[in-house]
């Protein structure tokens, strides 16, 4: 299987997962390759085509051809750990993913409108508690803002892209919360606090366990959060 090298990278992450004696996986997957869409190129032509969704070129480079990526993980050190979970899908099927679901009697109008905009990409089915993460698709937006949905909290914007957020899955490997220091979530709500707690866990334990990665962002980012 020939993969593109952000394929590659995104496939060693999850052997990283699979193959470290410290992690438990109760879930993997990669693939297929959806050859019918085909690359990046022709994908987002057939996006443009199929549902009349533009997206930005620059995106493309974060592409993955494949239906499917996940995990769903627990990692422990000592008498620290940290779980996580992921579960990419191919970004022509997120285009009919519609965040219609996640929006209640409770939601207020315009909570209501960014969910019939959201299309969801990733999502933690094991364990996330009805969260996921979701581009916002509206008209003349080529370049979708992308959103968190965290079960009764609601929906936040984040400060990152579509292919920054991939980006980040090769080092967070999905942990639980990690979406939070992205967002400005109040830290008056106790799974945010519980999210950054876990945050501080992980920034403890993956130097140790997966010390090719960089980690001095995220610890930005959590110092700006805290």
């Amino acid at each position: 299987m020939n993969l593109t090298e952000y394929e590659r990278r995104h496939v060693e992450s999850l052997k990283e997962l699979d193959e470290c004696r410290r992690v438990c996986v109760y879930q993997s997957e990669c693939g297929p390759i959806e050859e019918s869409v085909g690359g990046a190129q022709d994908a987002f032509e057939k996006i443009f085509s199929w549902q009349g969704i533009r997206l930005d070129q620059r995106l493309q480079r974060c592409f993955l051809r494949f239906e499917g990526i996940s995990s769903h993980w627990r990692l422990e050190l000592g008498e620290s750990h940290v779980s996580g979970e992921f579960s990419l899908r191919h970004l022509a099927a997120a285009m009919l993913a519609v965040g219609t679901d996640a929006d209640t009697e409770y939601s207020t109008d315009e909570e209501s409108q960014i969910y019939s905009e959201l299309r969801i990409f990733d999502d933690q089915p094991y364990g996330g508690g009805d969260t996921f993460a979701a581009l916002r698709i509206s008209p003349g937006m080529v370049n979708p803002e992308i959103w968190y949905h965290d079960g009764p909290l609601g929906v936040f914007r984040m400060d990152l892209d579509y292919c920054t957020y991939l980006d980040s899955l090769l080092t967070t490997k999905g942990a639980y919360g990690w979406q939070h220091l992205f967002t400005t979530a109040g830290m008056e709500h106790s799974d945010v606090r519980t999210a950054m707690n876990s945050m501080k866990c992980m920034l403890e334990i993956f130097p140790q366990v997966f010390p090719d990665h960089d980690y001095a962002g995220l610890r930005t980012r959590l110092e700006e959060r805290l």
